[in-house]
């Protein structure tokens, strides 16, 4: 049984995808394996992964029609035979003691999770590196018992899995897979992880996976019709594990599953500012938003400080005051400058 398990959904990365196999090559820990899913690609991804697969007897390639980043993560938990699990996402590469140390710290703790640090690196189109800062977490150290109850305003919006080490044993235990949601797939596997219960959390502070921020035309920076309908999917799984918990009464789970919902607001007005609805329109659907008795309670209940960004904490001032089209307006300008 390798140690490891590397899992690589792929869809058109044929220019940033030698990086990443560079990366799992360069590996201190020789003793992995890493699953290459060609999700339907268009380029020359394809014949990557099997040219990888045919030098290094640990790639494994899985050639498969397009289905989605969901489906193609799930191919490689069920073709997967390591003892953690390691999702790595194509245009991302990670530090060659990467899995040395995950997995050092897994086995000395018997770990369920084992979560880390990040860089953020930010690239030009040429894909030169323009800027790099790193991403620590909320814990550090060693948690038994029940971490994700007790340390749930730290981990409960962690919804990153990439930055996470997953003990295989544990997701075919409880049945874990991916949901197929185009946006958010990530954060609602996480959210069914830890509903579970996991007995062993792990967090090292050191950054060892370079997150590449997200370029134009990515999945977050598009338009989602679905979720003027679903906007709450995530939130209201968080909110669905605190009801399997027996929590709704703690201050604390219900603050947490509160800022969770707001988040996922902040979602549906960034969704607005790329959709071609009319301003009319759209502070029509998020006047209507503002009604549902759970996103009422959040916005009128979280504190502006909690909010990480000042354009967020501006944004759900104007929330609270029910100023719609000004929130929208000002999303929409923060778009075009960022975009």
């Amino acid at each position: 049984m390798p140690c490891i398990t590397f899992i690589l959904p792929i869809y058109n990365m044929e220019r940033l995808l030698p990086r990443a196999l560079r990366s799992l090559r360069a590996q201190t820990l020789t003793d992995f394996e890493a699953i290459l899913i060609n999700d339907g690609s268009k380029d020359g991804s394809a014949a990557l992964c099997a040219q990888a697969a045919a030098e290094d007897a640990r790639f494994r390639f899985i050639d498969q029609p397009n289905g989605g980043v969901a489906a193609a993560r799930n191919a490689g938990l069920d073709a997967a035979r390591g003892e953690y699990i390691f999702f790595l996402d194509p245009d991302d590469w990670v530090e060659p003691d990467a899995a040395e140390l995950l997995y050092s710290a897994a086995r000395d703790a018997d770990a369920d999770c084992v979560e880390f640090g990040l860089y953020l690196d930010s690239y030009d189109e040429k894909d030169q590196l323009l800027h790099t800062q790193t991403s620590g977490c909320a814990l550090s150290g060693v948690y038994r018992g029940e971490p994700f109850k007790e340390h749930f305003d730290e981990m409960a919006s962690s919804y990153l899995i990439i930055n996470k080490l997953f003990r295989r044993a544990f997701l075919e235990q409880h049945h874990l897979r991916f949901p197929c949601h185009q946006l958010g797939e990530d954060g609602l596997f996480f959210v069914a992880f830890y509903r579970r219960d996991p007995g062993c959390l792990v967090v090292l502070e050191k950054p060892l996976y370079h997150y590449t921020i997200a370029r134009r035309g990515s999945l977050s920076n598009s338009y989602h019709p679905e979720r003027l309908e679903d906007n709450f999917y995530l939130s209201d799984a968080v909110w669905d594990t605190v009801a399997a918990w027996g929590l709704q009464n703690s201050p604390m789970h219900r603050a947490k599953a509160n800022y969770c919902t707001v988040r996922d607001l902040m979602m549906g007005v960034k969704n607005l500012g790329c959709s071609p609805l009319s301003l009319a329109e759209q502070t029509a659907w998020l006047r209507s938003t503002l009604q549902k008795p759970r996103v009422h309670t959040a916005v009128r209940n979280i504190p502006l400080h909690v909010m990480q960004s000042r354009n967020d904490r501006v944004k759900l001032l104007l929330l609270k005051l029910r100023l719609c089209r000004a929130v929208l307006l000002l999303s929409g300008a923060n778009q075009r400058k960022h975009p």
